[in-house]
């Protein structure tokens, strides 16, 4: 496992924070990592049973939760924004 630098954008949030995962963590734990370096700092928690999801910056279509950031083929500092699902 690789340490791997990504850009989010925590719904809520002025910009994007870069986070560190490793390659191998899924799209859900990345969403993980995020909200727990940054919900409750800088912005408020999301309303409890809400479902975070991630896409990359200008896309229409969410990552599938279970995706691996290498399987992604993420470059480093892949922009990532992560909101609440509707």
């Amino acid at each position: 496992m690789a340490q791997f630098p990504l850009a989010v954008n925590v719904q809520g949030d002025y910009g994007y924070k870069v986070i560190v995962v490793e390659d191998e963590n899924t799209i859900e734990e990345v969403i993980q990592v995020a909200v727990d370096q940054i919900v409750g700092v800088l912005v408020a928690p999301f309303p409890e049973g809400t479902t975070l999801r991630a896409k990359v910056h200008g896309a229409r279509e969410p990552l599938e939760s279970s995706l691996t950031v290498a399987d992604a083929k993420f470059i480093q500092m892949e922009a990532l924004q992560i909101y609440a699902e509707s």
